[in-house]
């Protein structure tokens, strides 16, 4: 936590959650629209069941509203919404490079043109494992519903889909903390131990929110309560992965340093002995 404050963190986590909510919304629109160009009836009902269980609580109906719109706008909404959702998502990995980069203690990133170069990349990798992870966890029934599985293959979905998803979402984050800052983190066990955290505290504060939000009573502020939801949720998912991330970089430079104390001992002969005459 020292070093996540010390870089300013809760900037980073602001700026990624913004950039995530324009992904999500974007993504959600472009996905109907292409079902709806396409006339992929199957597609278009999984996207739309899946805003109901995708974020928690009420947020859910924030995200049906955008499918239904998506719906409405067939090619058009194809267009803009993926192409928006690409291009935030190429801005949320170039800004998770600048975070990694500021908890390492570097203040410079890479050269404009290389950090958005790859900022591409991740968004069509990790980007897309990250999303992929996400809908096999939070679609649940509706891919099942969607796609006619019935008796053993739907039950064998509705249990492969939690590990599948967490192994997708995993993979997706450990390939955005090993490429991500300037300087590549090397240490698979300080990867591993970050990642483990990022998905521990980001089902962990899903969990807690949907809990909260299913046992309260959003009567009084309808549409808008679903608008707060999305930020928490947003932010919350963003702080589990900045915190995921601090892990890593702690760890790596720890490492780093103990293989530097340890290695020392071992130079000195060689440095003594090339100073005899």
């Amino acid at each position: 936590m020292k070093r996540f404050g010390e870089a300013d963190g809760t900037s980073h986590v602001r700026a990624v959650a913004y950039q995530s909510m324009f992904v999500l919304l974007a993504g959600f629109i472009g996905l109907v629209g292409l079902a709806s160009a396409f006339d992929l009836s199957r597609v278009r009902g999984i996207v739309e069941q899946m805003a109901d269980t995708l974020s928690p609580g009420p947020s859910g109906q924030l995200l049906g509203e955008a499918a239904r719109q998506g719906a409405e706008g067939g090619t058009a909404a194809m267009v803009f919404g993926l192409l928006a959702a690409l291009l935030a998502g190429t801005l949320a990995m170039a800004q998770v490079e600048r975070s990694a980069n500021r908890l390492a203690g570097r203040p410079d990133d890479r050269p404009f043109a290389k950090r958005y170069g790859i900022a591409f990349v991740l968004a069509l990798s990790a980007g897309v494992l990250l999303a992929a992870g996400g809908l096999a966890l939070a679609g649940g029934r509706a891919v099942s519903e969607g796609l006619g599985w019935e008796d053993a293959a739907l039950t064998v979905w509705s249990v492969a889909r939690w590990p599948l998803g967490v192994a997708v979402a995993a993979v997706g984050i450990y390939l955005l903390f090993r490429t991500a800052p300037r300087e590549r983190i090397k240490s698979r066990a300080a990867l591993a131990a970050g990642t483990a955290t990022a998905v521990a505290l980001w089902f962990l504060f899903s969990l807690v929110l949907g809990l909260y939000f299913s046992l309260s009573s959003n009567a009084a502020y309808g549409p808008l309560l679903s608008v707060i939801a999305l930020l928490l949720w947003s932010s919350l998912s963003s702080l589990a992965l900045h915190l995921g991330l601090a892990v890593t970089v702690e760890l790596a430079i720890g490492e780093s340093r103990s293989e530097r104390i340890v290695r020392l001992p071992e130079s000195e002969p060689e440095r003594s002995a090339s100073s005899t005459p």
